[in-house]
């Protein structure tokens, strides 16, 4: 375990971001668990929060842990469009059932998250961003730039996913990702 350099938190080594605040974390910026830490605790603001849900999302792909996904998603009215087949509307069942059964075949999977933004309207929550994903999929490269809406809803002072919306960027587009 670490400790992450911007809000003090304990993190795992194995994770890319914080879970708590989405800062990247390396050996580098990380100052290990043995040494204690002097930070007081940080309130997280409602973007904090929201980066965090999501963030943990795309560590939970990677790490391909499940329980962790079914942890931050409602399972009552769960839904997705996703930026892979098939692209219809999937239900929390469906919609894991395809996303799990994707993992035994997914490898190398890595990701980067651009211009998060987020909404919080009472109990519920908007959030905004561009995600760059790699991975291979049945020695297959993948290098997908997508589009993201997530809606969040409040439960028990937990924020769950309630929908996810992915829209890949046109071919031509991709360099709005970057910044060109």
């Amino acid at each position: 375990m670490t400790y992450c350099p911007k809000c003090g938190n304990l993190a795992r080594e194995e994770y890319n971001f914080c879970k708590f605040c989405g800062a990247p974390l390396n050996r580098n910026t990380v100052v290990q668990s043995s040494i204690q830490s002097s930070t007081q605790p940080v309130t997280l603001t409602s973007d904090d929060e929201m980066k965090n849900v999501i963030t943990k999302r795309f560590e939970c792909i990677k790490n391909k842990d499940e329980n962790g996904i079914s942890s931050i998603l409602d399972q009552s009215s769960y839904s997705k469009f996703d930026d892979w087949p098939p692209y219809g509307l999937q239900i929390y069942a469906d919609a894991l059932k395809n996303e799990f059964g994707a993992y035994k075949v997914l490898t190398n999977y890595n990701y980067e998250i651009k211009n998060f933004k987020t909404e919080e309207l009472g109990t519920v929550a908007i959030s905004t961003f561009y995600i760059h994903y790699t991975a291979e999929m049945r020695r297959q490269t993948f290098d997908v730039y997508s589009r993201v809406t997530t809606i969040l809803q409040k439960q028990d002072s937990e924020w769950k996913i309630v929908h996810e919306h992915y829209s890949r960027f046109p071919e031509e587009r991709k360099r709005n990702f970057l910044g060109i």
